[in-house]
């Protein structure tokens, strides 16, 4: 069994809903729209859609017994759902920086989450973070001549993103959950940048989502899973 408690259970499923709910509202604009059409605004209501999962995973954690783990899980969790929200509002002048500095505060969450974790030192879990670091360095490589203004903050928030990332691969966990969904959040903020900075193509606003979605449901059931058992006194030390 995944989950121990019922309650995570129940709100973890209740998030996956919520994911998968927004994503086929965002396909059916896309079908009803011509190609290449930002889907954002598109769609009723659409922030409180996008941040339905991000706060629903959040209850999930609530219930997570160690306390330290669900303190910096919780964070990152709701700097995801500001950075969601703020994501779905274009309109803003701060939308993309303001969700940008949501998502970074969000990684640092996490990274604050995994790094007290970091024992596994497998051949394979190393070579994973080399190339996550080596891609992390080829897309920023990539990014370079087109970020202008945006040249320190896309840099820190990237260099974040991969630390993030090495520290869920590196992590002692029952299951390696954690590790692919921070894997699939690398490959999501990948797609954004590539919009952002080289040039949208069809279908990119769905990938983002898709891969983000997964990557939120992963890490949340990387760190809960089979972990509600343990005495609140066992992780007390994070």
């Amino acid at each position: 069994m995944l989950f121990r408690s019922p309650r995570v259970r129940e709100w973890w499923i209740a998030g996956a809903l919520a994911g998968i709910t927004y994503g086929l509202l965002l396909f059916q604009a896309s079908l009803e729209l011509p190609p290449n059409t930002p889907l954002t605004g598109q769609i009723a209501y659409q922030p409180v859609w996008k941040v339905a999962m991000a706060l629903l995973l959040t209850r999930a954690a609530w219930f997570h017994r160690a306390p330290g783990e669900r303190r910096w899980l919780m964070i990152a969790l709701l700097f995801s759902g500001l950075g969601d929200f703020l994501l779905a509002l274009p309109g803003l002048k701060v939308s993309f920086i303001g969700g940008l500095g949501a998502f970074l505060m969000a990684h640092l969450a996490y990274l604050r989450l995994f790094v007290p974790l970091g024992s596994d030192l497998r051949p394979q879990r190393l070579v994973g973070c080399g190339l996550v670091l080596g891609a992390a360095g080829a897309l920023l490589g990539r990014f370079w001549p087109n970020l202008g203004p945006m040249m320190w903050p896309v840099t820190v928030y990237i260099g974040v993103l991969a630390a993030m990332a090495c520290a869920a691969l590196l992590a002692r966990l029952p299951t390696p959950l954690a590790a692919l969904g921070a894997l699939f959040f690398v490959v999501s903020d990948a797609l954004i940048g590539t919009a952002k900075f080289l040039s949208p193509f069809d279908t990119y606003q769905l990938g983002i989502w898709w891969t983000y979605a997964i990557a939120q449901l992963l890490l949340v059931a990387g760190v809960v899973a089979e972990r509600e058992a343990r005495s609140e006194g066992d992780r007390k030390s994070t």
